[in-house]
């Protein structure tokens, strides 16, 4: 049975990141707007209102429908515009950055509010025009005119500021600025969560009772409050097995309980947990760290031929990956006044910089550039005093990088410049013999 909760949990989940989110909520209240001023206009007191004060006013019906007549098929011109540049934006950042960005620029709020504000007008545009021949003789509705121009000209300063905003959106360096934005404040939210708290640390599920996923999809997030109130109320305690993002199939192993319980309530646990395909940065970090490392492998690709682009996003990975060193290698949701119940798995340091940086080490290994970029990530990071096993993996992907320029690199010039880093990074890491082993000039 779904849990009425869960259900507007996964609608609000859906719902607040479609394009159509804020068009509507702002489409609604025009429309409102709307029906209060035919509701007042032709009220005694706002007629003489107006006989006092008339600057600006439309009286001749003739003329107020030929106004709103012609705001519309503006307005709506300038909307089928602008629909039609975030179509172009979409396919430009499908087409050379990566299809996991597509969500968050949809999503766009500045964008939806634009959007809807000009359906908003239309519509009361629309609406006003109908009231007009319900009207006596020689009166218009003058007030609504006047409003409905008032909106015109907000829309044509919507509309510069959205061809602005539209121009940057399309600029590679905007979009990786904001996906790493968008995940240093959730790296740093969790950061701040555990200052000064005593690290959660994973329970003993050795003889816990395994629970299946029932269903397929990318497991993407849970319904904390609702989960909480079921393993408070019922006693328990839960492990997740499996991290966000990944792909779960009927059957496979997804969670733990220190109990065996009925089914009634193993579905209702089920039911807390939400699957979807897109990625959104402002989900997990773990989400804005993948797109940001797809951006530096399709700037890498021959098509675009843009290694700067993939430096630039080594860069911010590594002030990200700072972060990350701060955190341990799982989650709990934290309860007032007693110990976390749901405790989650998380991605290890090992695994995170195979997965974010191996494919950069991977499609940039010709590029003594990058790999040399690599390498100082590496050596920024030993700079931030990481834990001993923490540190042992940085060196491990450190030496990964150093073997792949070993049988890539040929140029002598080019292995002395990465010699150099490898020196560097071997004074960070401070170890007796060196971590790396410089490379030959003479390549056998």
């Amino acid at each position: 049975m779904v849990h009425p909760a869960n259900l507007l949990f996964r609608t609000y989940q859906r719902v607040t990141h479609s394009m159509a989110f804020f068009p509507t909520l702002i489409a609604v209240g025009f429309l409102l707007l709307c029906i209060l001023n035919m509701a007042i206009e032709y009220q005694p007191w706002l007629m003489a209102l107006k006989q006092r004060f008339d600057f600006g006013l439309v009286r001749n019906p003739d003329n107020a429908r030929l106004i709103l007549g012609t705001l519309v098929g503006g307005i709506l011109s300038l909307m089928v515009f602008s629909f039609s540049m975030v179509m172009v934006v979409l396919n430009n950042a499908s087409a050379s950055l990566s299809p996991r960005v597509i969500p968050g620029l949809i999503s766009s709020k500045s964008h939806q509010k634009t959007l809807g504000f000009y359906l908003g007008t239309i519509l009361y545009a629309l609406l006003l025009i109908t009231t007009i021949e319900q009207t006596e003789q020689h009166q218009a509705p003058s007030l609504g005119v006047l409003i409905t121009l008032g909106l015109a000209i907000a829309c044509l300063g919507l509309f510069v500021h959205f061809i602005r905003s539209i121009s940057q959106s399309i600029q590679v360096e905007y979009i990786l600025n904001n996906l790493y934005a968008t995940t240093l404040a959730k790296l740093t939210s969790r950061v701040e969560l555990l200052d000064g708290n005593e690290q959660p640390s994973w329970p003993a599920d050795q003889g816990w009772v395994v629970v299946n996923a029932q269903r397929s999809g990318y497991f993407k997030t849970l319904n904390i409050h609702i989960l909480n109130r079921l393993l408070i109320d019922n006693d328990l305690r839960m492990t997740v097995l499996v991290h966000r993002g990944f792909f779960v199939m009927p059957g496979h192993p997804l969670l733990k309980l220190d109990r065996k319980v009925d089914d009634e309530l193993c579905q209702q646990l089920l039911d807390c947990f939400n699957f979807f395909v897109e990625q959104y940065a402002s989900a997990h970090y773990v989400f804005g760290c993948q797109q940001i490392s797809e951006i530096a492998v399709k700037a890498l690709s021959p098509g675009i031929n843009d290694p700067g682009t993939a430096i630039t996003a080594i860069d911010m990975l590594s002030v990200l990956f700072c972060k990350r060193l701060q955190l341990p290698d799982l989650d709990s949701a934290p309860l007032a006044g007693e110990a976390p119940r749901v405790f989650f798995f998380e991605l290890s340091l090992d695994q995170l910089l195979q997965q974010i940086f191996g494919p950069i080490r991977t499609y940039g290994r010709s590029d003594p550039q990058v790999l040399t970029n690599l390498l100082e990530a590496f050596k920024n990071l030993m700079f931030q005093n990481p834990r001993a096993h923490h540190r042992a993996e940085l060196i491990t992907h450190a030496r990964s990088v150093v073997e792949t320029a070993d049988r890539h690199i040929a140029i002598r010039r080019d292995r002395k410049e990465l010699n150099d880093m490898i020196e560097r990074f071997n004074k960070a890491a401070r170890l007796s013999p060196p971590a790396l082993s410089v490379l030959q000039l003479e390549q056998h």
